[in-house]
């Protein structure tokens, strides 16, 4: 048995925390040592008796890591462990990395340089999923890859902001690929693989989502970036159990601050009060990026302790004061149909485009979004379209 399918088979072991399987490769010097030993040498690892022992030593004999390696070979997602190249450095250095990851998509997305988390409520305002969208299209184009959960709300904005703007997303979920939740992201994740990205899992087939599956997810999400920026979350948001993942990594957090009368807000104003970064630009989190040294593997993060200096990380993006040149706001043919139909009409509604235009709701949708952040297009409270004039 190799290293690698070693890491699988303890994977798939029921009640093998990470903890117990770290413990135990430490213990015989490797994973497959681990594995071929008896009952009697697994007593005496950390909550390890005699019953727990018997149940893993019968574990090991019968799990059928052989028929999950072959069911991923046949979905085409990589098995992707510590074992292995393509294993982000990363994770590594977090408490209680995952035994194994599950790759739909490009595993070299989760070593990418730099790599930010965008994180927020899964029912956020009309100002939350602008500010995801926005943020996420303009970092994405400055080249950092947008991590995120894959969940409703501010998740979904900022992997669709980082998609229109032709960049790299990873969204990391709390259930096995082939149970992907929230079902309807489905689509949005084919989109995210077929743009060069990944949806990735620690979880074996066949696990669904729970109330458990969701915190233990969230460190990853904060493992795998320099950065956690948070958007907009309640107090009781699981937004700020990523933040809390990301402070006791060392990794830097961000917040934009929101109206204090506004429950969404209350999160980040805790994040701010409790010394997180107050973000007001995409050019902000690029001078935080910026300005941070490297994870293992070539990777931004904050220093530790606090205050100690900075290095520069020489493959960061360009800072605030040089940010990158948006795209031309009608690269597209189906763009500058939108355009022209909103400069001959002098303000259209998305309705209004659609009939205009004859293209999709759903196309057009999608465009307007993409038309506002590159400053081509400006939107009224009343939800009319016009062209955005150059001051």
């Amino acid at each position: 048995m190799t290293e690698h399918e070693a890491y699988v088979a303890l994977n798939l072991v029921p009640s093998m925390g990470g903890e117990t399987a770290r413990a135990g490769i430490a213990r015989f010097g490797s994973a497959a040592a681990f594995l071929a030993r008896g009952a009697a040498d697994l007593v005496g690892l950390p909550d390890v008796g005699r019953v727990r022992a018997a149940a893993f030593a019968d574990a090991f004999a019968t799990v059928p890591w052989r028929a999950e390696i072959e069911r991923a070979a046949k979905a085409a997602v990589r098995l992707v462990t510590p074992a292995d190249p393509e294993w982000p450095a990363a994770l590594s250095s977090i408490h209680c990395p995952p035994l194994a990851l599950y790759v739909a998509g490009d595993p070299a997305a989760l070593s990418a340089t730099p790599c930010l988390a965008v994180v927020g409520t899964r029912a956020p305002t009309p100002y939350g999923s602008e500010n995801a969208r926005t943020f996420s299209y303009r970092l994405a184009q400055a080249g950092v890859t947008i991590v995120s959960g894959l969940a409703r709300g501010v998740d979904t904005a900022a992997a669709e902001g980082a998609l229109l703007a032709r960049g790299r997303t990873i969204a990391v979920i709390g259930a096995a690929l082939d149970r992907l939740y929230p079902p309807e992201n489905r689509g949005l994740a084919r989109r995210i693989v077929a743009a060069g990205g990944a949806v990735v899992s620690e979880y074996p087939f066949g696990r669904f989502a729970d109330r458990q599956t969701f915190p233990m997810r969230n460190r990853l999400v904060s493992g795998l970036c320099a950065g956690t920026l948070c958007i907009e979350a309640g107090l009781t948001s699981g937004t700020l159990i990523t933040a809390d993942h990301a402070m006791e990594q060392g990794r830097s957090v961000m917040a934009i601050p929101g109206r204090i009368c506004d429950p969404t807000a209350l999160g980040c104003l805790k994040l701010l009060r409790d010394g997180a970064r107050l973000v007001a630009s995409p050019e902000d989190v690029l001078d935080e990026l910026s300005s941070l040294p490297l994870l293992p593997g070539g990777r931004p993060a904050r220093a530790h302790p606090e205050g100690a200096p900075r290095a520069a990380a020489p493959s960061a993006p360009a800072p605030a004061s040089a940010p990158p040149a948006p795209a031309a706001p009608a690269s597209d043919p189906e763009e500058r149909r939108i355009l022209d139909a909103i400069r001959s009409s002098d303000g259209l509604t998305p309705d209004g485009v659609v009939a205009a235009t004859g293209l999709p709701a759903h196309r057009v949708g999608p465009m307007l979004i993409a038309l506002e952040m590159k400053g081509a297009v400006r939107r009224a409270p009343d939800g009319t379209c016009s062209i955005r004039r150059p001051r």
